[in-house]
Parts: structure tokens; sequence; C-alpha cells
């Protein structure tokens, strides 16, 4: 009697996970990129969705990788420090003058940890081949954005304007991706690619116009050249200067006040204007005046237009010393653990998260314009 042998079927279940997988990977990496260039809310309902799938295809997956990856990023020391960051920041909704911060909190906080433990429950083994989807959203993203600029030539509200303007917003966010994306190409060997995806980036934040953006390539180069060979140096130095500028800011701000008190000019001006709230504030500055306090006040004309943009800035005054000690840890932790990545993708990812973490000491001042 003949036997014939038959190949093992796969296990349907594994199947649907890695597809579900490739799919939430696919919205997280390419469509939740552009998208929020052309409708701006979209991006609440996309990194949900692909967070969703990336859960599912947990669920469904039988291996243990993707419970060993969550306890990892449970255990880490960043995910730690932006837990009692957001931790704090929802407390102090109670003190808030605003109504609208709870909103916001709460569908930030939510969609930020959905994603979180989405990406904690990836599989370690697919997260490298799945990478080859970030450069082809960062790509997309790049074209979105020039088409935006040249054929709609968008007109934003008030509330746009305060946010630093939408493109110049996907500018910034398209500099500091663009270099995580340029080394998954890289440590494929795709140098051509790589050169080609940044330039497509410097040409489409040229044309949108963003003002943080050009600054934050640069800074991302600086650090890239920096970090290759000596990642882990570069990261430690990284850590202490991010953590520094966080919390001797409003010092910073105070000696400008002194020195300066009516005759600043520029960068200045603004940082003397923060001394005198500091001072004026006393021990508020401790507390803070709740989340949200500084877009709302600045969006409802009780704080000036000279008011700082930075994200230091909005920290202390929001959040006050807690929320700043908190802000300094998790950029800290997590520039060392950036440096702590394989040798040949690590100063890529420093030259996305070194202007990523200079931008919270940088961001320029609201425009007075109304329109």
């Amino acid at each position: 009697m003949i036997t014939f042998s038959r190949r093992p079927a796969e296990d349907p279940a594994q199947e649907a996970a890695r597809l579900l997988l490739r799919l939430g990977v696919f919205m997280l990496f390419v469509i939740a990129l552009p998208a929020p260039i052309l409708a701006r809310q979209t991006v609440y309902i996309l990194l949900p969705v692909g967070a969703a799938l990336l859960l599912a295809s947990a669920v469904l997956s039988n291996n243990g990788d993707s419970g060993g990856s969550l306890r990892a990023l449970l255990r880490s020391p960043p995910v730690w420090a932006a837990l009692l960051l957001g931790l704090w920041a929802g407390v102090s909704l109670i003190w808030t003058p605003f109504e609208g911060p709870a909103e916001r909190f709460a569908k930030a906080a939510a969609t930020m940890a959905l994603v979180a433990a989405a990406a904690g429950l990836m599989p370690l083994r697919t997260k490298t081949s799945n990478l080859n989807l970030l450069p082809i959203g960062v790509g997309a993203a790049a074209v979105a954005l020039v088409w935006v600029t040249l054929a709609l030539a968008p007109k934003y509200t008030v509330e746009d304007i305060l946010d630093v303007g939408p493109l110049g917003r996907a500018g910034l966010g398209l500099a500091l991706l663009v270099w995580p994306g340029m080394g998954a190409l890289a440590v494929r060997g795709h140098w051509v690619w790589a050169g080609a995806l940044g330039a497509a980036t410097v040409t489409a934040c040229v044309l949108a116009g963003a003002p943080n953006a050009l600054p934050a390539l640069m800074g991302g180069a600086f650090a890239f050249a920096a970090a290759f060979g000596r990642a882990r140096s570069m990261s430690a130095l990284l850590a202490a200067l991010m953590a520094g500028i966080v919390l001797l800011a409003p010092l910073a701000a105070l000696a400008a006040h002194v020195l300066w008190p009516d005759q600043a000019q520029g960068f200045f001006r603004h940082l003397a204007f923060w001394g005198h709230m500091i001072a004026s504030d006393g021990w508020r500055t401790l507390l803070g005046h709740g989340f949200g306090a500084a877009t709302w006040g600045m969006l409802g004309g009780y704080l000036p237009p000279m008011t700082p943009r930075s994200l230091v800035f909005q920290i202390w005054f929001d959040l006050g010393a807690v929320g700043a000690a908190a802000l300094a840890l998790v950029l800290a932790r997590a520039s060392l653990v950036v440096g702590e990545a394989r040798p040949a993708l690590a100063p890529f990812l420093l030259g996305g998260w070194a202007p990523a973490s200079s931008s919270a000491s940088s961001a320029p001042p609201p425009s007075s314009s109304g329109g």
C-alpha cells in the first residue's frame, strides 16, 4: 500500500496572527504617517486601529515572545518615568482652570497607552522584518506634505496657528522620523535609497516652510555623525544635556528677567517674560497650573503673545517641578536606551532622538497673528 507524506498544515491561528501583525504595522507606519497631513484628527483614529490589530495578533499568537516583550517594556525605566509624568498630568486636571484639557488628556492618554501596549506585545523576531514599512511611510508622508503644500494652499484656524501650524508640525515630525527610516534601509545595505529618502524629506520640509524642520535635520545629522562608532557615550552625553536643560531652564529664565527686565530682545525677551511669570507665581511653580493651562491660556488670550512655546515651558507652567522632573527622567532614560541599540542602527536612532529631545527647549513662541 502506497502512503503519501503530507506537509503539516500551518496553524490557522498563527497565519491569522501574522496577517494581523503585518496589517497593524502597515497601518501605524505607512497609513498613520501621511494621513494627519491631509486630515489633522485622523491620528486619533488610525493609531488605535493599528494598535488594536497588533493586540489581536498577540492574542492569536501562541508563542511566548509577545509576553516577554511586554514584560521587558513594563520593566523599562523610561516607561516608568512616562507613567509618572502621565499620572501627574492626570492629577493636575483637578486644579486646571479650563475644561478642554480633560478631554484632550483622556484621548491622548488612551491612544498612547494602547499603542505602547501593542508595541510591547509585538514578537521580537518580527520587528526587524517589519521595519521595511517605516521608510515607505516616511516617503509617503514626504510626498503628501509636498502635495498639500503645492496643490491645496491650506488655510488654518486660530487653533492651528497656535499649534505651530499643521504643515510645520508635520515637517518637524518628518524630520525626526526620517532618521530611523534611513536606518532601516541602511542596515540592509540600501544606502542609495536611504540618501534618496533623506533628500525627499529635506525637499518636503523646505517647501512646507516648517521653521523647526531644517534645524532638526541638521541637528540629527550632527548627532548621527557624532554617534557613529560611539553611540553609548553620545547617548550618555545627550541624556545629561537634556535633563540639565529641562531642570535648569527656570533658573535661566529668572536670570534673564533680572538682567534684562525690559530691554531683552528676541529669544531672551520670551525667556525674560517667563522669568517674570516664575517670580509672580511663587509656590505655584512647584505644582503648576494644571494640564493644558498654557495652551488654553494662549488660545483664550489669557497669556500674551510673548509667552514661550517650548515644551519645557509648557511642562513647568502646567505641571510644575514634579512634571519637569518626570520629563527630565523620561528624556535621560530614553536617551540611554536608544544608545544601547544595535551598533549599526543606534546612530540613526540618535539622529532622530537628539533633535526630538532638543526641540523640547527650542520651539518658537506663538505667532501673534490671529488668522
